[in-house]
């Protein structure tokens, strides 16, 4: 699959990473790299050139989820000591010097030695939040580009040496899987996470499959189950907006989120996959009826 690669440095300073996101400042003499995708999109700079990475095919816990169209605003989080962990790892694979790092309250980062480490980029799309969506690369991968061959073919050997992969493969993240990665990519990256999974490696250790609440459940009580991400923020959302259990799916539906199931080959909306059952008046069971990595997300 051809990805866009460009160069560049990694930083933290001011900023508050999590594990599958990070600051990136392209290197001056690659500037020329940045066209717009197909869909017209472009990174979203600060006033440091620095734009987001947002690493493919995986999805860290969340630190601090905004839940969009609630007022007042609302954040909230998935268990602390797994999402920082998946951080952590991520800023270690780049090579951070942790030691150094000072973490506020908000998860907002200090770095006093004001680190900048080289990485490599390989992205084709800009998601709607102007994040460049790729894997990272901090060896030499012998990628050679210019302004007239910009793109390399990614193959499941370059990607299986990315950070997003060994992300995967130590268990810190869900594999999280859009229709831009060519099954072959994709593939490599699901049998990992699978692995990962047989081993309880990381945070499938904790995955939970099913889940009991109270039909109208409070945030709290969200912020202490390990679940996916996509699903998480999903199912926060909707309770945030006075939504209860029983009417959960119908909120998916109306969402769009179109997914593919690649078992049974066919095309659906998340709503599909997720599963309610009503207990009693006051109590729900819900499930997700697929493991992550077979599920593969249309992108809005």
């Amino acid at each position: 699959m051809s990805y866009r690669i460009v160069k560049g440095t990694v930083s933290v300073d001011g900023k508050s990473p999590d594990g599958d996101t990070i600051a990136f400042t392209i290197d001056t003499h690659h500037e020329w790299m940045w066209p717009e995708t197909e869909d017209g999109r472009f990174p979203q700079f600060n006033s440091k050139y620095q734009a987001n990475i947002r690493f493919e095919a995986i999805d860290a816990l969340e630190l601090h989820y905004s839940i969009q169209s609630v007022y007042p605003g609302k954040t909230v989080k998935q268990p602390i000591d797994l999402a920082k962990q998946a951080r952590d790892r991520l800023l270690d694979l780049c090579g951070f010097d942790r030691t150094v790092l000072v973490e506020s309250n908000n998860f907002r980062i200090t770095d006093p030695k004001q680190q900048k480490l080289p990485v490599t980029l390989a992205y084709n799309g800009i998601d709607p939040f102007g994040r460049i969506i790729g894997f990272v690369f901090t060896k030499d991968m012998g990628f050679e580009v210019s302004d007239k061959k910009p793109t390399v073919l990614l193959t499941p050997e370059h990607i299986s040496q990315s950070i997003n992969a060994q992300l995967l493969r130590e268990g810190h993240v869900y594999p999280t899987f859009y229709n831009a990665l060519y099954p072959d990519l994709r593939k490599t990256l699901s049998d990992i996470a699978v692995e990962a999974r047989s081993q309880s490696l990381g945070l499938w250790k904790h995955h939970q499959v099913e889940f009991q609440f109270d039909r109208k459940p409070d945030l709290k009580e969200l912020e202490t189950l390990v679940m996916m991400p996509k699903l998480f923020r999903r199912l926060s959302t909707h309770i945030a907006q006075n939504g209860a259990i029983s009417n959960f799916r119908e909120y998916l539906r109306n969402a769009n989120d179109m997914t593919v199931d690649t078992r049974e080959v066919r095309l659906s909306d998340f709503s599909s996959f997720v599963r309610t059952k009503k207990l009693s008046n006051e109590r729900y069971q819900l499930w997700l009826s697929h493991q992550p990595e077979t599920l593969v997300f249309l992108k809005g």
